[in-house]
């Protein structure tokens, strides 16, 4: 029973109950709960109630004393300590009969007697007279007294040996009943899952018959058009909250394929893995239908591509450029905080956007409005403008650090930026506020875009790698390693098929996004490849690298057909116009240049009827 109570704790103090100064010991309440006795005495002064469950206590003698072999037999009674005490030693005067003040006094006449014997008096012989006489008075019932007294004793220890097992029943009752409830809210719980498990099972059943119902009909036919599933639902529900349309042949976002003359219908989902049965070889063979007009075939499939004008309007390096959707509009951005729009066709400027506080890193064309363009910047800030007026119309804000690229999405009012605070945002460009936050680089997101005709968001990190994101879960549902350093330059073709990346390694990677790998690995460039750019149809493709040089590539056979070289210093971006009869380039040797295909440069040109103007320089 010792080592039992010894365990107990205070419910007050959370002391141990059992060894408090002074001796005093536990106490217990009717309900079970121990406490130690000095913060017994100091709780039911004021209160009539157990301080853990309420359990009305109706007065403080109500509380039962524990037994300690360390510190023998607790007082029944329930009080404070110093009557205890006087009570105890009443209880044992009465019985050898005599009075506390005999008690006392007697002592006072030991001490006489002793000072008397001292000094050779007879202080001692009245002592022994008055303890004969006591003696005479109590007769036998003294030891009657003491035998009583011995019994009394063995029946306390009794009862509180009693009170102890009383206790301890108690409280494993009470643990008992705990696990009982425990165990009974377990096997609800068991129950819940075995629900869940059996409707998880009807779920696989039903998917499964579905899955396989799908092969059967892809045996039949390998691209037969395929049914909205419930992510096209989600998709056109996405569409519809972002305001999204599409334009063009397909009637919903996707391409078309022609395969044995068979008309296929893909939806954007079909650019993941596992989804198709092309292979490498037969890839440009699958990319598309649209055939380009004769005369943008002719232009590019040119033997040769000259530099027909260079231009010099900046005070800084010139990073970023592209042509207006129209045709007739070039704007670049420039490290010396200003973006100039500039008419290839009247051969004038028609706007200076000036607003960043910082150097400019890209620019863009709305595809969606024919006079807006939007520009970012070191300055953290993304801002759009009116190209008819050089007017800001809004700031973007919401990155934490650079804003590096942008892209808008066709069709639509959304927008993407790419920040090196590793992420990057869609904003409703219309409105002026974000829609949803792509995070998951490890580093600087340097570049992105829009899968033309899907919903896939492309980026460029410094963290070595590009990523594939859904911009309606806003998870990246694909990484693309393989790059040795900074990825700079990301763009997807026409198709949607094709991703290009740029990477400081100094080699340009071709991927299909169907597959998830490289179709192509190019490496003629000796500096870093920065910025990369699909021609329109995507039968080229377009490199600028720190060796001052672009390159175009053949996408079927990814042969490198033109190098145009005319820079002094690194060639930062491109541009394709939206009839390739021209490409232009953006250099850290603060000009610009305008390159033309060689079949239209003897010919009548397109950009200007007094041509001889934009002859070389």
């Amino acid at each position: 029973m010792a080592l039992i109570t010894m365990g107990l704790t205070c419910k007050i103090c959370f002391e141990r109950a059992s060894d408090q100064e002074g001796g005093l010991q536990a106490r217990i309440t009717p309900c079970g709960h121990v406490f130690c006795t000095q913060c017994a005495a100091i709780w039911f002064r004021s209160d009539a109630s157990c301080p853990v469950c309420r359990y009305a206590i109706p007065a403080p003698s109500a509380l039962i004393p524990l037994y300690d072999h360390d510190s023998g037999i607790q007082s029944p009674s329930y009080g404070f300590d110093e009557k205890l005490e006087v009570g105890e030693t009443v209880v044992l005067s009465s019985c050898v009969g005599e009075s506390p003040e005999d008690s006392v006094s007697g002592d006072a006449q030991n001490d006489g007697s002793k000072r008397n014997s001292k000094k050779g008096g007879s202080g001692n012989s009245e002592h022994h007279d008055r303890s004969e006489s006591k003696k005479e008075k109590c007769g036998d019932g003294f030891s009657n007294d003491r035998s009583a007294l011995a019994m009394l004793f063995q029946k306390t220890v009794s009862d509180e040996e009693d009170v102890q097992v009383k206790f301890v029943l108690g409280k494993l009752a009470e643990h008992w009943q705990q696990v009982v409830v425990e165990r009974a809210k377990l096997k609800v719980q068991v129950a819940k899952l075995e629900k869940l498990k059996a409707d998880l099972s009807a779920q696989v059943e039903s998917l499964s018959e579905e899955n396989m119902v799908l092969k059967q009909a892809l045996v039949g036919s390998r691209f037969r058009p395929t049914p909205r599933s419930s992510a096209a639902d989600s998709s056109a529900a996405w569409d519809a909250e972002n305001d999204v349309s599409y334009s063009g042949e397909s009637t919903f976002p996707g391409f078309d394929v022609d395969i044995d003359s068979t008309r296929a219908h893909f939806h954007p989902s079909m650019s993941l893995p596992d989804l198709s049965c092309t292979t490498e070889t037969s890839i440009s063979s699958t990319r598309g239908t649209r055939r380009p007009p004769a005369k943008v075939e002719e232009r590019l499939g040119a033997t040769k591509w000259e530099l027909g004008h260079t231009f010099s309007m900046h005070s800084g390096p010139v990073h970023g450029i592209a042509v207006s959707p129209s045709g007739n509009l070039v704007a670049t951005a420039s490290w010396d905080h200003l973006c100039r729009v500039y008419d290839v066709h009247l051969e004038e400027e028609v706007s200076v956007l000036a607003g960043h506080l910082l150097g400019l890193y890209a620019v863009k064309f709305s595809p969606a409005k024919r006079d807006l363009v939007g520009t970012v910047s070191s300055d953290h800030t993304c801002r759009l403008w009116n190209t008819d007026n050089g007017e800001c119309l809004r700031v973007l804000e919401g990155h934490t650090d650079e804003v590096n690229g942008l892209s808008f999405k066709q069709g639509t009012h959304l927008l993407a930026t790419a920040s090196d605070d590793k992420s990057s945002m869609i904003w409703d460009a219309e409105k002026g506020i974000p829609v949803t936050t792509l995070k998951g680089h490890r580093n600087g997101v340097y570049g992105v875009c829009f899968q033309p005709l899907g919903h896939l968001v492309a980026t460029a990190s410094f963290d070595f790698t590009a990523k594939l994101w859904d911009p309606r879960s806003a998870v990246d549902v694909q990484t693309l390693r393989g790059h040795q350093e900074d990825v700079i330059g990301v763009d997807i073709d026409d198709s949607g098929l094709l991703l290009a990346t740029g990477s400081d390694d100094k080699t340009c990677r071709v991927w299909d996004l169907r597959m998830g790998s490289p179709l192509a690995v190019l490496q003629e460039h000796s500096g870093e490849v920065k910025r990369v750019c699909f021609s329109p149809f995507g039968k080229l493709l377009a490199t600028t690298s720190g060796d001052t040089t672009v390159r175009l590539f053949n996408t079927s056979t990814f042969e490198c057909l033109h190098i145009l070289s005319s820079h002094s210093d690194h060639v930062f971006d491109a541009a394709w116009s939206p009839t390739a009869d021209f490409l232009v380039t953006a250099s850290h040797d603060r000009l610009w240049k305008l390159w033309q295909p060689k079949s239209s440069l003897y010919r009548a040109s397109s950009l200007n009827p007094n041509f001889n103007r934009l002859r070389l320089t």
